[in-house]
């Protein structure tokens, strides 16, 4: 079994750049910046008069779901450290789709996407990209291994039953 340094590897880096993405400026207007962490906030404030007139009042609350990046990203974070490794790959990549959908809701609805966003959408799409090479190398070595057993005991039997 391979020895991992648990505190530094590429699924902490994507989680610690999901996190800095929500300090960074999400809207970007000259002298007004609005940071990721700010958004639902303002979206609610905006909303709040329209939705009084609306049916639907829960549509203020589904900007919420933005805060769900960094904190699966703090779980991930800790998972990782807590050597689970498949379950905060799992995680990992529910947070790059999640942040991957958010980002193109962002490029398609702001009118000058700042920075945060950008390293929003170029970290969830490498952290999707790097997981899918992963489970991909984690199943070619599976399968290895399971070609190898079969022929390392007929190996041994043979071995056995010449002498």
């Amino acid at each position: 079994m391979e020895k991992i340094n648990r505190y530094i590897s590429f699924e902490i880096l994507f989680a610690i750049l999901f996190i800095i993405a929500f300090f960074l400026p999400w809207l970007d207007w000259g002298m007004i910046k609005i940071v990721g962490w700010d958004i639902p906030d303002i979206q609610k404030k905006i909303t709040k008069v329209s939705n009084f007139f609306s049916r639907n009042k829960e549509s203020v609350y589904t900007t919420y779901i933005v805060y769900l990046i960094p904190i699966l990203s703090l779980i991930v974070f800790s998972t990782w450290l807590a050597l689970k490794k498949k379950t905060a790959r799992a995680l990992l990549m529910t947070t790059g789709i999640l942040a991957f959908i958010v980002s193109l809701n962002l490029f398609y609805k702001l009118p000058k996407a700042g920075s945060g966003v950008y390293l929003l959408c170029g970290t969830s799409i490498l952290s999707i990209v790097y997981l899918i090479f992963i489970y991909r190398r984690n199943r070619k070595k599976k399968e290895e291994m399971l070609t190898e057993i079969p022929d390392r005991i007929e190996e041994e039997l043979d071995n056995k039953i010449e002498s």
